[in-house]
């Protein structure tokens, strides 16, 4: 990374005390050792929120990214894919590279796996959520319970022979073991890597019992490769990283089992 690009602040705002989809974009600022500030009082996320006069164009909801110039974007994949070639994470970092299309179809496929990422925590969030995100999960328990069987049974194994696939895939196209695309550490990895963190927090008992099915060792094998980088495992340590809770993946004993 160049000194012009570490000199640069980013503002990341989401809301405080939960990791939820502002942690993606944590990982990658933190892994880069990217200096950046944290917006997160309730009154001044809700003024940017459905706001003509906030942002062009007006943002849904948090994360939203603030620029150095003070623009701002939203959409978790969408920030990543914007932060990925300014900080060394996607994928090829030969100089000149990044100009070619080449570069750019690497760039897409990167974001690919990160889009199909944030589908599995939006699907794994909805387990706890399923009818409506504005009631309680006790006001929706008995979908819930039928939705988690589901998910454990079908969903999460597909999932993980996702993970797999893509895993092999790289290697099979002359990538490095244990990296999503080519043999560089992306915001796919790391988005993957949070996408495993989530799961195993809320469903550890179905995680637990699919970790010792040898189809899926490459996983595990992942996860720990990138636990392991220096940046992220001093941020694991830290006490900016935050602890699981009520946000997008939540752990309620009743939803979780080995089946």
């Amino acid at each position: 990374m160049s000194k012009e690009a570490s000199s640069k602040v980013y503002r990341l705002i989401y809301w405080d005390g939960i990791p939820g989809r502002g942690e993606f974009i944590r990982l990658a600022l933190e892994y880069a050792a990217h200096p950046y500030e944290e917006i997160n009082q309730p009154k001044e996320i809700a003024g940017m929120l459905l706001n003509a006069a906030a942002s062009c164009p007006a943002h849904f909801a948090p994360p939203i990214l603030e620029l150095p110039g003070g623009q701002r974007l939203s959409q978790t994949a969408n920030i990543l894919n914007y932060l990925a070639p300014r900080l060394g994470l996607a994928g090829n970092q030969e100089p000149g590279y990044s100009d070619s299309e080449e570069a750019e179809i690497l760039r897409a496929r990167v974001n690919q796996v990160v889009l199909t990422v944030m589908d599995a925590a939006y699907e794994a969030h909805n387990v706890h959520h399923p009818i409506a995100v504005m009631y309680y999960y006790e006001d929706q328990k008995a979908e819930s319970l039928r939705c988690a069987d589901e998910f454990r049974k079908s969903r999460l194994p597909k999932w993980l022979n996702y993970m797999v696939a893509v895993l092999e895939s790289n290697v099979k196209a002359g990538g490095q073991k244990g990296y999503i695309v080519g043999s560089n550490t992306t915001t796919a990895d790391l988005a993957m890597f949070q996408l495993l963190e989530g799961l195993e927090f809320a469903f550890p008992k179905r995680m637990g019992k699919l970790r010792e099915e040898k189809k899926y060792s490459a996983i595990w094998e992942f996860k720990e490769r990138v636990a392991k980088e220096e940046s992220i495992a001093k941020y694991l340590d830290s006490d900016r990283r935050r602890a699981f809770g009520m946000g997008l993946f939540r752990h309620y004993p009743e939803l979780d089992g080995e089946a």
